[in-house]
């Protein structure tokens, strides 16, 4: 059972009172909430041999996109200690000895 949406510019319109009282089925939406609650929490994700292989085909997908990327740590040049700031958004470590000449 297909639900067809129709959209126009004018919109809709106002709802009858016939309309409003056909969707206002009280039993009906809690049946369905009902219905939604326990389908989605029969079984856990684990055991739900789909669900798994789907958010493990998900996983590795990420994985595989961030080793293409090269996204890993950045490397320092040689010299440079492991908690020196870095320099703007190119990586470039700031000298932090007073050896250097500044212009």
């Amino acid at each position: 059972m297909k639900q067809r949406y129709h959209i126009s510019r004018e919109g809709r319109g106002t709802l009858t009172d016939a309309e409003i009282a056909r969707h206002k089925d009280v039993r009906r939406l809690q049946y369905n909430y009902q219905r939604a609650r326990t389908l989605l929490h029969r079984k856990p994700l684990y055991k739900d041999r789909r669900a798994f292989l789907a958010l493990l085909l998900i996983v590795l997908l990420a994985i595989l996109v961030a080793e293409a990327t090269g996204d890993g740590p950045k490397e320092r040049a040689p010299g440079v200690e492991e908690g020196a700031p870095l320099n703007g958004a190119n990586g470039v470590p700031t000298s932090t000895d007073s050896t250097s000449s500044a212009p």
